[in-house]
């Protein structure tokens, strides 16, 4: 079983530190009290937090052991993985193993990155207010979008990128650069956007917000101990990852914010993550760490035991 964080009115877990997953309460006399007390106040509850991860490879995507990165975000779409690496200014890509590493160089400085399809992703580079489209089986860049301001997280959803412009607002816009709708955001920090279903999670660097697709506040997850989250990904129930740079961890909380355990930490390898992505097709989790170029692909496995 995974940790439960109690309730507060803000929807704030309390704090959990047990990482393979014991009650707060430990004694099973306590533990049913609480999950009957929690169950009669918030029915219906889910308890759909992962169980456990195990590794399945640790990559080195280093091309030679003097190089100096900086990983700034990480997709995978099928085999193929895809790394911003900001300071060279360039894409980094292998195969799911590790091999075949090779690089896209760039005249802008990507920091976030989004797939489009199997061969295209969408590059957002802050410092020089651009979009760039990359078709990474031809290694080119096929578009170029100018925005109104600096851009952020990005994240593509039917047929449209969602951009965070300037910290403070999302532009919806379709691959043309056409600013189709805005979306006000929860916090004047907004750093990186995950667009899922019908909703989408954003973060800043103390705070995970939940909103509907025009904006409105569905739940926020806030704890004092999580001071630099700097990735989110959500998985095919709504779960939410996010890295925490600071603490070398890995987060997850559950798709309604009541429920959150760290999931990965540093004794999994984990120094300074910064990318990561939930491939949802094969239930992988990707992890990168921003300088000393290890990545990791962990196997997620579910809690099939669920409580409507």
């Amino acid at each position: 079983m995974f940790p439960l964080g109690s309730l507060s009115a803000v929807l704030v877990p309390s704090r959990q530190t047990e990482k393979e997953g014991a009650y707060v309460n430990t004694s099973e006399e306590n533990t049913r009290k609480a999950e009957e007390s929690f169950t009669q106040a918030q029915t219906p509850v889910k308890y759909n937090l992962p169980i456990f991860v195990t590794l399945r490879k640790q990559l080195n995507i280093k091309k030679s052991k003097n190089e100096i990165l900086s990983i700034t975000s990480c997709i995978k779409t099928g085999n193929t993985l895809v790394f911003t690496d900001c300071d060279n200014n360039r894409l980094i890509i292998c195969n799911s193993d590790g091999t075949d590493i090779h690089h896209i160089p760039l005249s802008y400085t990507p920091h976030y990155i989004t797939e489009i399809d199997s061969n295209t992703v969408a590059v957002s580079c802050i410092g020089n207010n651009t979009i760039l489209i990359i078709n990474i089986s031809t290694r080119s860049v096929t578009s170029t979008i100018n925005t109104s301001g600096y851009c952020c997280g990005i994240s593509y959803n039917d047929n449209n990128l969602y951009v965070v412009i300037g910290r403070s607002i999302i532009h919806v816009m379709d691959l043309t650069g056409k600013v189709i709708r805005t979306i006000p955001v929860p916090s004047d920090g907004i750093n990186d956007i995950t667009v899922d279903r019908d909703r989408l999670v954003c973060i800043d660097y103390t705070s995970i917000y939940c909103c509907s697709l025009d904006g409105k506040l569905m739940w926020k997850f806030k704890m004092d101990e999580f001071q630099d989250l700097r990735r989110v990904t959500t998985d095919n129930e709504g779960n939410v990852y996010v890295t925490n740079e600071k603490t070398h961890t890995v987060l997850v909380v559950s798709d309604d914010g009541k429920h959150h355990r760290e999931l990965l930490t540093e004794s999994d390898g984990l120094d300074t993550p910064r990318g990561i992505y939930y491939d949802k097709r094969e239930n992988v989790l990707l992890v990168c760490n921003k300088s000393n170029g290890k990545a990791f692909l962990f196997d997620v496995k579910k809690n099939k035991n669920k409580h409507e």
